[in-house]
């Protein structure tokens, strides 16, 4: 016999439609935002337009994000110079956020969305969230939990790749 707890039906019910809101993005245009990072920098995604995006969710209280960070903050290093922009979104209070990166000698940029309103978009109230978002601001990979750097890094040599033209287009 089956027993439905309402609490944790609700629960997973909004788990579920957050992660079918996340992966429904992959071949849709990103949805846009502007945000500050926590040096009060200005970034906007509409921006970033030609250049390949990793955009990940994270939040200190997230087991699996803390653990991904120093492999984003590697690949950060890595891939800057070849047009990749790999950028991280806090959805927590910046104070303790930044006190984080710093404690971990984490270099990486970080966006602040303490209200979530950018989370929102991306389904990303569950957490971690990464996103591969292309030159033409198409999402064309969507990670909904913890990703490895091999599969992050293959996602984004498939979205550096240059477009293949067909004769006759």
């Amino acid at each position: 016999m089956l027993i439905a707890i309402p609490a944790l039906s609700a629960k997973n019910s909004a788990v579920d439609a957050a992660n079918a809101k996340s992966l429904a993005l992959v071949g849709k245009l990103a949805p846009g935002f502007a945000l500050q990072d926590f040096q009060q920098q200005s970034f906007s995604l509409e921006a970033e337009r030609g250049h390949v995006v990793v955009l990940a969710f994270w939040a200190t209280w997230c087991p699996p994000c803390r653990a991904e960070l120093p492999a984003f903050d590697s690949m950060r290093k890595e891939l800057t110079s070849t047009g990749v922009e790999l950028i991280t979104v806090a959805f927590d209070d910046p104070a303790k956020a930044q006190d984080f990166l710093a404690k971990k000698n984490l270099t990486l940029r970080c966006l602040n969305d303490q209200s979530g309103s950018v989370a929102a978009l991306y389904g990303a109230h569950a957490l971690p969230r990464t996103f591969v978002i292309g030159r033409d601001g198409t999402v064309t990979k969507a990670y909904v939990g913890k990703v490895s750097a091999s599969e992050l890094r293959s996602a984004v040599a498939q979205a550096t790749k240059p477009a293949v033209s067909t004769p006759g287009n």
